[in-house]
C-alpha cells in the first residue's frame, strides 16, 4: 500500500510538472508519439481495432441522419470510426495529425476499396488539410458539406485550451449541417480544495483544472458538465444530444450544432 501511494503521488505531481512547463510542441509531439506507437490505432497491424464500440453505435444511431449520407471524422486514428461508418453506408472524410496513422489510414482504404477520404491535419488547421498521399492542400469548405461530424474517441480531451476547443467546435460546425459528437475524459466537482500550487498555476496561466498527462496518453483535458456548457455557448452553438455516463461499458459524450439546422438534428436524448 505504502508503494501504491508513493506511486500514485508520484504520478501527480509529473502530472503537475509536465501540463505547467511543457509548451504546446511538445505536448504536440509526444501526443503523435504515443498514439502513433499503439497497435489498436494502426490500421496496418493485426491489433487494429476496426469497430465501433457499442456506446459508439448507440450514439450514431441516436442523433446521426440515416445514410446514405457524409460524415466528417477528425483525431481520427487509423480509421477505426472512419471504417465501421463506411460499413454503415456513409460516405466518410477522415484525417488524423500523426504521419504514421493517417498513412496506415489510407493504404487500407485503398487495399479495400472503402470510400475514405483521408487527410493529413490537426483541429487547429481546419479547413485547411493535406491529401496523405500528394501532400496536396485541400480545402474543406471547397467540397460537398458534411451531414454530421464525430471527432475521434476522446481527441476532444486532448485539445489544451479553452479557446482551441471553442474554436475546434466552431470549425466543425461550419462545415456540417448536422450534429458534431465529442466525447471526452469527465471531471466530476470536488469538494477537496485544491493544493496551493495548483492554485497558483491557474492563476499563473500555467495549467487550467483538470489538466493531466500520463506517459500513455500524454496531455489529456477532463471537463465537466459545466465547463462544456458554457464552451459550446461561447462556440455559438446548441446542445442537442448528451450523455455524461462513465460506468463501464460508455464514455461521455455531446452534440452540437449550429442553431440554424439544431431542430433537423436528432431530437435530444440526454442522460
Amino acid at each position: 500500500m505504502l508503494v501504491d501511494r508513493a506511486l500514485s503521488r508520484y504520478d501527480r505531481v509529473r502530472s503537475f510538472l509536465v501540463t505547467c512547463v511543457a509548451s504546446d510542441d511538445v505536448l504536440d509531439a509526444y501526443n503523435d508519439l504515443a498514439y502513433g506507437a499503439t497497435r489498436v490505432y494502426d490500421a496496418s497491424a493485426p491489433e487494429f481495432r476496426e469497430r465501433l464500440f457499442n456506446w459508439e453505435g448507440d450514439l450514431v444511431a441516436q442523433v446521426f441522419p440515416p445514410p446514405p449520407g457524409r460524415v466528417l471524422v477528425g483525431g481520427a486514428g487509423g480509421g477505426r470510426e472512419a471504417f465501421d461508418l463506411v460499413a454503415r453506408g456513409y460516405a466518410v472524410a477522415a484525417f488524423e495529425p500523426s504521419a504514421v496513422l493517417a498513412r496506415s489510414m489510407a493504404d487500407r482504404a485503398a487495399a479495400g476499396n472503402h470510400p475514405v477520404e483521408v487527410f493529413l491535419g490537426r483541429y487547429q488547421d481546419l479547413p485547411m488539410l493535406r491529401q496523405v498521399g500528394t501532400d496536396e492542400a485541400v480545402d474543406l469548405t471547397k467540397g460537398p458539406r458534411f451531414d454530421a461530424a464525430i471527432l475521434g474517441w476522446s481527441s476532444f480531451s486532448h485539445i489544451r485550451h479553452r479557446q482551441e476547443r471553442i474554436s475546434t467546435l466552431q470549425r466543425f460546425a461550419e462545415l456540417t449541417d448536422g450534429p458534431v459528437v465529442a466525447s471526452f475524459f469527465i471531471r466530476r466537482e470536488s469538494i477537496r480544495p485544491r493544493h496551493k500550487l495548483s492554485r497558483w498555476a491557474g492563476r499563473a496561466g500555467l495549467r487550467a483544472d483538470g489538466d493531466r498527462f500520463t506517459p500513455h496518453i500524454g496531455f489529456f483535458h477532463q471537463s465537466s458538465a459545466d465547463e462544456l456548457a458554457a464552451e459550446v455557448a461561447a462556440a455559438g452553438l446548441v446542445m442537442v444530444a448528451s450523455s455524461y455516463n462513465d460506468t463501464d461499458g460508455y464514455w461521455p459524450w455531446i452534440a452540437v450544432a449550429r442553431p440554424d439546422v439544431a431542430s433537423a438534428a436528432a431530437p435530444s436524448a440526454s442522460t
